[in-house]
């Protein structure tokens, strides 16, 4: 095992053998997320980050309605939304005139709105959560490499006192970003390539008076058309203060501007080999493009930025997966990246949980690849469209344009985890994400709860049975040890065999559309495992896990 004699000189000692379930490399948000479901399942993991702190950049700012409904599962929402602030919609000019308005508007019936948060103000408040729950992130410390065989993952690492470790685990799992040494490690092919463009970034205060919640998006655009400067600014946390983006000048470029970043090939992420812009390269840009007169200060960070656009071929292969930023990354419109990648960590999350505790087979973690790689391709492939073309180029109408941005819209209806449907197919259907819904009451709460309200703290799978009168059908379904709950449609007088809510607004048959006495399976990622009558219930529940099996 390697190790630094007192000469600086590498040497090999004997190993250190450790064991534990999971591995998790990386400990940005996607690191977090998947180490935190692990726990809140039960499983016990270890997350590693070859960094000794968190950076205080802000790479990611945007945070999606569906990204705050996984946290409240989870019992973060509450925590995220004091902490951010809304995003209301985006002001955009172009040659200084303001051309559109997107007000990010959203159904009454979605519970969270668009909001701004920093990323390593998401990483703070997840891994505060993990440590709740009785984990660390061990910073400093780097995965080497790894091997793998039918019975587990043998890693070597080297820790932050330059210890090495060689740590035997069933599963890794490789959240190490857009550099990252586990999909190098199986040798995944990154298809892809990389924009010309360089930008600089900055988290500044800008003192004009345009209205709060609202992007910036200013640009300048030639006789024909092209774009030669541009100006992006979203709000963050703060009275006045925002992320903004903008081209590089002349003065910071780097000559060949096809470059690529570190000896991998793959341009994208912050460029650490040129002077970071300053205050004045900011303020100039900001002079050229900005709708109102403004003058910046208060500059916390700067970087220079590349992007690209990349998925790999598969999302893992054997006991080894990538998420995040080491399986796909792409333009930052819209803020897809870091929502997706905290979406593939939760999915992956619960499958392995349920393999661990063996009650499923290592056969459902092919649907991690089956489920989230489309996923992928859709968002690297509509992010690169809206870089190229703008939003305002989206065929679709804007409702499902906005949907979509939220990530309301993502399913896996095609998945091989989806039962065969029941009803009309415009109705909530196996794959899709279970609606949330309000005013649901019960006999001792003076108040009307969602059902976010009822599945919050839930780790696993709920069986929800809507009818006049379940009790028949809850007696016969008991037995299988997923939570069960009972959405009356009337009230009734009888002892509840389990908990009961009555549907007094009629919102949960307004949105799921039961056709009679019917029951759903939510997923533990808030998606529909099952739709079915009650009449068949233990058939359709039996169906459903031998399709996790």
């Amino acid at each position: 095992m390697e190790g630094r004699n007192r000469s600086g000189a590498t040497c090999w000692e004997a190993p250190v053998t450790h064991t534990t379930d999971v591995l998790i490399v990386g400990a940005g948000p996607v690191g977090l997320s998947a180490a935190a479901e692990l726990r809140r399942h039960g499983t016990d993991c270890r997350l590693v980050d070859r960094l000794p702190a968190r950076l205080p950049y802000a790479k990611a700012v945007g945070i999606q309605p569906r990204t705050i409904e996984l946290w409240d599962r989870m019992g973060l929402a509450r925590t995220v939304v004091e902490h951010a602030v809304p995003m209301r919609g985006q002001l955009v000019y172009v040659n200084g005139e303001e051309t559109g308005r997107v007000e990010l508007t959203l159904p009454p019936e979605v519970p969270y709105g668009f909001a701004a948060l920093p990323q390593y103000e998401v990483e703070r408040i997840i891994e505060e959560y993990l440590n709740g729950l009785g984990t660390v992130v061990e910073r400093g410390t780097e995965l080497l490499s790894f091997t793998q065989d039918q019975d587990g993952v043998t890693a070597r690492l080297r820790t932050a006192s330059g210890t090495a470790e060689e740590l035997r685990v069933r599963y890794l799992v490789g959240c190490d970003g857009a550099h990252s040494a586990v999909r190098k490690g199986l040798g995944l092919d990154f298809a892809g390539g990389a924009f010309t463009e360089e930008y600089m970034l900055g988290d500044v205060v800008a003192d004009w008076d345009l209205p709060a919640g609202y992007g910036i998006r200013s640009e300048h655009r030639r006789a024909d058309g092209t774009t030669d400067d541009l100006l992006v600014c979203i709000p963050l946390p703060g009275p006045g203060r925002y992320r903004m983006s903008m081209l590089v000048p002349p003065e910071l470029a780097t000559e060949d501007t096809g470059g690529a970043v570190g000896a991998d090939g793959v341009a994208h992420g912050p460029q650490g080999d040129r002077r970071l812009p300053e205050l004045p390269d900011l303020q100039a840009v900001v002079d050229r493009l900005a709708p109102r007169p403004a003058t910046l200060s208060q500059l916390r960070w700067s970087a220079v930025f590349r992007i690209s656009h990349r998925i790999v071929d598969r999302y893992g292969e054997g006991r080894v997966f990538v998420a995040g930023d080491a399986a796909h990354i792409h333009p930052p419109t819209g803020a897809q990246g870091m929502n997706t990648g905290i979406q593939d960590a939760c999915n992956l999350a619960w499958k392995l949980a349920l393999v661990l505790r063996g009650e499923a087979g290592p056969a459902l973690l092919a649907s991690y690849d089956a489920e989230r790689r489309p996923v992928g391709e859709e968002v690297v492939g509509r992010t690169v469209r809206h870089a190229e073309h703008g939003m305002a180029a989206d065929p679709d109408d804007p409702r499902t344009v906005m949907l979509r941005e939220a990530q309301l819209l993502v399913g896996y209806r095609d998945g091989p985890l989806a039962t065969a449907p029941y009803g009309p197919p415009d109705v909530p259907q196996p794959g899709d994400r279970a609606p949330d819904c309000a005013g649901l009451t019960t006999p001792l709460a003076a108040y009307p709860l969602r059902l976010l309200d009822i599945l919050r703290g839930r780790p696993d799978h709920v069986v929800l049975l809507y009818a006049a009168d379940p009790t028949d059908v809850i007696k016969a379904v008991l037995a299988p040890g997923w939570d069960v709950l009972a959405i009356r449609t009337e009230d009734g007088t009888h002892v509840p065999l389990v908990p009961e809510y009555l549907d007094t607004a009629g919102e949960f048959a307004r949105l799921y559309r039961p056709d009679g006495p019917t029951g759903f399976v939510v997923r533990p990622d808030g998606h529909l495992g099952a739709r079915f009558p009650l009449a068949i219930t233990e058939t359709a529940l039996a169906d459903y896990r031998e399709a996790l099996g």
